[in-house]
Protein backbone atom coordinates (compact mmCIF):
# COMPACT_ATOMS: atom_id res chain seq x y z
CA UNK A 1 0.00 0.00 0.00
CA UNK A 2 3.09 2.48 0.59
CA UNK A 3 4.29 1.28 -2.96
CA UNK A 4 0.73 2.38 -4.45
CA UNK A 5 0.41 5.52 -2.64
CA UNK A 6 3.75 6.62 -4.33
CA UNK A 7 2.82 5.48 -7.47
CA UNK A 8 -0.16 7.53 -7.49
CA UNK A 9 2.29 10.88 -6.58
CA UNK A 10 0.85 10.82 -2.97
CA UNK A 11 3.17 12.43 0.27
CA UNK A 12 3.05 9.02 3.05
CA UNK A 13 2.22 10.64 6.27
CA UNK A 14 1.84 7.43 7.94
CA UNK A 15 1.11 3.87 7.10
CA UNK A 16 -0.35 1.42 9.63
CA UNK A 17 -1.13 -2.35 9.27
CA UNK A 18 -3.07 -4.78 11.14
CA UNK A 19 -2.77 -8.85 10.72
CA UNK A 20 -5.62 -10.77 11.95
CA UNK A 21 -5.29 -14.37 12.67
CA UNK A 22 -5.78 -16.61 11.33
CA UNK A 23 -5.51 -14.57 7.96
CA UNK A 24 -5.81 -11.15 6.43
CA UNK A 25 -5.10 -7.51 6.87
CA UNK A 26 -6.32 -4.25 7.11
CA UNK A 27 -3.81 -1.45 5.99
CA UNK A 28 -4.17 2.16 6.07
CA UNK A 29 -2.20 4.57 4.74
CA UNK A 30 -2.34 8.41 5.46
CA UNK A 31 -1.32 10.52 2.87
CA UNK A 32 -1.13 14.50 2.79
CA UNK A 33 -3.61 14.26 0.10
CA UNK A 34 -6.46 11.71 2.04
CA UNK A 35 -5.46 8.25 2.46
CA UNK A 36 -5.38 4.73 0.89
CA UNK A 37 -6.79 1.52 2.82
CA UNK A 38 -7.22 -2.15 2.58
CA UNK A 39 -9.03 -4.72 4.14
CA UNK A 40 -8.62 -8.69 3.04
CA UNK A 41 -10.63 -11.69 3.10
CA UNK A 42 -7.98 -14.43 1.78
CA UNK A 43 -10.41 -17.12 2.26
CA UNK A 44 -12.80 -15.42 -0.10
CA UNK A 45 -10.25 -14.16 -2.34
CA UNK A 46 -11.06 -11.03 -1.98
CA UNK A 47 -9.59 -7.62 -1.28
CA UNK A 48 -11.83 -3.89 -0.56
CA UNK A 49 -9.89 -1.21 -0.92
CA UNK A 50 -10.22 2.60 -1.08
CA UNK A 51 -8.44 5.33 -2.57
CA UNK A 52 -9.00 8.89 -2.07
CA UNK A 53 -6.71 11.19 -3.37
CA UNK A 54 -7.04 14.98 -4.38
CA UNK A 55 -4.73 17.55 -6.48
CA UNK A 56 -2.64 15.29 -9.04
CA UNK A 57 -2.46 12.21 -7.84
CA UNK A 58 -3.24 9.40 -9.57
CA UNK A 59 -5.69 6.65 -8.08
CA UNK A 60 -5.58 4.44 -11.16
CA UNK A 61 -1.70 3.87 -10.48
CA UNK A 62 -2.39 2.80 -7.18
CA UNK A 63 -5.25 1.03 -8.11
CA UNK A 64 -3.21 -1.27 -10.72
CA UNK A 65 -0.14 -1.64 -8.98
CA UNK A 66 -1.87 -3.41 -5.80
CA UNK A 67 -3.66 -5.36 -8.17
CA UNK A 68 -1.18 -7.22 -9.90
CA UNK A 69 0.58 -7.51 -6.84
CA UNK A 70 -1.86 -9.58 -4.98
CA UNK A 71 -2.50 -11.06 -8.68
CA UNK A 72 -5.93 -9.72 -8.98
CA UNK A 73 -8.01 -11.51 -12.19
CA UNK A 74 -11.11 -9.21 -11.83
CA UNK A 75 -11.01 -5.51 -10.32
CA UNK A 76 -13.99 -3.10 -9.85
CA UNK A 77 -13.52 0.37 -9.73
CA UNK A 78 -16.22 2.55 -8.54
Amino acid sequence: MHDAAVAAGATVVQTVVHAFSPHGVTGVVVVEESHLSIHTWPEANYAAMDFFTCGGCDPHAARDLVAAALGAYSVETL
